[in-house]
């Protein structure tokens, strides 16, 4: 039974509603959800990607962020509404590993949600963080409406995450993964039923991989040609070789409801 989660509930906090699906192409079953990082694929540091950003809720590392705006984190909306408390996340920047001391912590002065999310919904799954103070890493421009070569079928884009790398292992570290921007109904139910797939990104292993995205990465970034194209929404629940699907969120189809400006 496939779901979306954060990797960890919060005890009496609102989590997002199971949902079952059985997807095309070799019935392959997936999830998605903040966790520790990504499976196959390789390791990468916060000083290569300084506007990878880590979220953590009480203590625990608890989904990804992408830093649009020195004080503005591009992350997924589940992410938000599984938190319960937003107030009780932080944001951690330029920290490669999970255990790390290093880095630069910000409380959440605020955050918006993209009004159109619907939760469990997949389609505008973002929201944009504000935090108390800016962030002193670079930034990453958001993709806009004549980015479209970016996002287009068949072309590589690299995904980023600190969520689990294979079955019950958490990950330790940032890691990334080389993935192929794939039709979205490659990545079905997650692009029909409530969804829109205008709004969405499917990402597949490149032959001769398993590379996907795991419970733990979402809100993370999907990059293309220098610029952010994608907020990872949904993934490999089961972190393995059976069900390699990554699904995201179009950046250029929320930035306007989130006040993001786009370049």
């Amino acid at each position: 039974m496939p779901f979306r989660s954060t990797g960890r509930r919060r005890a009496g906090l609102r989590t997002a509603a199971a949902v079952t699906a059985v997807l095309s192409a070799g019935a392959l079953l997936a999830t998605a959800g903040p966790a520790a990082a990504v499976k196959g694929g390789g390791p990468a540091t916060t000083a290569a990607r300084p506007y990878a950003m880590l979220i953590e809720l009480d203590g625990s590392q608890f989904c990804g962020g992408t830093l649009v705006a020195p004080t503005k984190v591009l992350t997924a909306a589940h992410c938000v509404d599984n938190a319960g408390d937003v107030s009780a996340l932080r944001v951690i920047g330029g920290r490669t590993r999970v255990a790390g001391t290093g880095g630069t912590v910000r409380r959440v002065a605020s955050y918006r949600l993209d009004s159109r999310y619907t939760s469990p919904g997949y389609a505008y799954d973002a929201a944009v963080l504000t935090l108390d103070r800016p962030m002193p890493y670079r930034t990453i421009p958001v993709a806009g409406p004549r980015d479209a070569a970016l996002v287009a079928d068949g072309r590589k884009a690299t995904a980023l995450g600190w969520g689990r790398t294979g079955p019950g292992v958490s990950g330790t570290r940032l890691k990334q993964a080389r993935l192929v921007l794939s039709p979205v109904a490659d990545c079905q139910p997650y692009t029909e039923a409530d969804t829109d797939p205008a709004a969405m990104l499917c990402g597949m292993p490149r032959p001769g991989t398993t590379d996907s995205i795991c419970p733990g990465d979402s809100g993370g970034p999907l990059v293309s040609g220098g610029k952010v194209v994608g907020i990872v929404s949904a993934g490999n629940k089961y972190c393995d070789e059976q069900f390699p699907v990554s699904v995201f969120v179009r950046a250029d189809s929320v930035a306007a409801d989130l006040g993001i400006r786009t370049h």
